[in-house]
């Protein structure tokens, strides 16, 4: 797995669950570029950050660190 992977996992994931960047930020009380940051695997993301994301999303973590 590599940074990208999550990124792609996410981004894949919030899209489908038709919603877009700036959405999300605002529901984990992130800045919209912080997920594209994070989409695009230029910076590291918190766990807790990341189960916010989940709960926003509706998933388990392990669904944004599969690899292709």
């Amino acid at each position: 797995m590599v940074f990208s992977d999550f990124g792609v996992n996410l981004a894949r994931i919030r899209i489908k669950a038709k919603l877009s960047a700036y959405e999300l930020s605002l529901r984990i009380g992130k800045d919209a570029s912080y997920i594209h940051k994070v989409e695009s695997g230029k910076i590291n993301i918190s766990l807790k950050t990341i189960l916010d994301i989940c709960e926003v999303l509706s998933i388990e973590p392990a669904e944004l660190f599969k690899s292709k």
